[in-house]
């Protein structure tokens, strides 16, 4: 019986190769082909380069895995990731490119992932620095709880207090200074913008929220420690950025009326409040600025001995509250400021004497403060900045506040 020939449709290939031209690629050499250049494909992408990598990475010479918020390199090595906020559909499509097996082996969650940094800021927000930012105990419930509390509403409100608490580590964690004050400007810029927005659009609903975060702009701007040419009721070279600032918050305040704000404990500067606690001891004042009302007195102008008195009076209720324990209005002693008509304040933008003097005298109040951490330093320069401006006939009454807070001038 004849052997049956194979056809073409049996696609039966033969030991030596196909059935067909010999010149064309065997099946076996086309599948290896195939393979081979899938690999090149693989790998080209796998080491692709990528311009999103973080500076630290680049900086090193060394692969960024580009992991949002922080790379594994930074992370491991305990160092501020300095990706910049936003991450475009470009530089995802790469990170998932360049992702281990391990990594796209895991499903993609629509949470982002825990940022270690940010946990430790908030536990020591808890724990430690909403505790400093007052000497009483209804105060601290209110920053730790109240506070808190609004911030899981109004995100910018959580950057603030994740700054001020950075700010508050790196004054203690010196080993990790540069970490925490990088972690303190990235949540301080990324708030700005939002509280800005905000204060364009003041309502019922947002300011609460409004008024604590210009609340923590003021504590960050002492945080951050005295800086050249800045002694906070005004510049070296006139008007001072804390200020406008901090009457920032008398402006939000007065847009709605205090009875919107029901959160925040909004300042009343027309409603006395009852004496605080003596927490200061004893300092006779009373000659020392009966002085200070005489000097004002015998050099003021017409135009301006008005204005003048009233601050002086405003400060003597201050001194009053703060060592006597009669009628005061504010444990804060910067609500003196607070309660400053334009035209005084303008006056030392205009580094006028008898304001400075003035103004050299509520810096003993100052003093006080500086048991608050981010308070220290800020006296002396303050003094050191009024010194330097005034001539040598106005320094003289200046004597008292500088032998009370120990300060020693130049050429004194």
């Amino acid at each position: 019986m004849a052997s049956e020939i194979p056809t073409p449709s049996d696609h039966t290939e033969s030991p030596i190769g196909s059935t067909g031209n010999p010149d064309q690629p065997t099946a076996e050499e086309r599948a290896a082909k195939n393979a081979e250049e899938k690999e090149k494909a693989i790998k080209r992408r796998a080491h692709r380069k990528s311009r999103f990598g973080c500076k630290n990475c680049k900086v090193r010479r060394i692969k960024c895995d580009e992991r949002k918020p922080e790379c594994t390199n930074c992370r491991t090595r305990q160092v501020r990731c300095d990706y910049l906020p936003t991450v475009t559909s470009s530089t995802s499509s790469q990170t998932t490119a360049t992702a281990s097996p391990a990594e796209t082996s895991v499903p993609s969650s629509p949470f982002p992932a825990l940022n270690a940094n940010d946990i430790e800021l908030m536990y020591h927000w808890t724990t430690t620095t909403a505790n400093t930012l007052s000497s009483q105990t209804p105060g601290v419930i209110f920053w730790r709880t109240q506070v808190t509390e609004i911030a899981l509403q109004h995100h910018h409100v959580l950057h603030l207090i994740l700054a001020i608490t950075a700010h508050h580590l790196a004054r203690f964690r010196l080993e990790r200074h540069d970490q925490f004050l990088g972690l303190a400007n990235h949540h301080y810029a990324t708030a700005l913008p939002t509280v800005t927005a905000e204060l364009s659009q003041l309502n019922p609903d947002n300011c609460d929220a409004v008024l604590i975060s210009v609340e923590l702009i003021a504590f960050i701007k002492w945080a951050k420690g005295p800086q050249p040419g800045e002694y906070l009721a005004f510049g070296e070279k006139g008007q001072s950025d804390f200020l406008v600032m901090f009457r920032g918050i008398r402006t939000t305040i007065e847009t709605l009326g205090y009875e919107n704000f029901t959160k925040s404990h909004a300042p009343n500067i027309r409603k006395r409040m009852k004496p605080l606690p003596n927490v200061a001891g004893t300092l006779d004042y009373e000659k020392p600025l009966a002085e200070l009302c005489d000097y004002i007195q015998y050099s003021s102008s017409p135009e301006t001995l008005e204005c003048n008195t009233r601050s002086y009076d405003v400060l003597l209720e201050m001194y009053k509250n703060r060592y006597g324990g009669v009628d005061g209005e504010y444990h804060v002693s910067f609500g003196w400021i607070y309660r400053m008509k334009e035209e005084f304040l303008a006056a030392l933008q205009r580094h006028d004497s008898v304001p400075l003097v003035i103004y050299a005298h509520f810096a003993v109040l100052m003093n006080d403060m500086e048991r608050f951490w981010y308070m220290q330093g800020w006296t002396t320069h303050v003094l050191a900045g009024i010194w330097e401006i005034l001539r040598d006939e106005d320094r003289v009454h200046m004597r008292w506040p500088i032998n009370v807070v120990g300060w020693i001038p130049p050429h004194y």
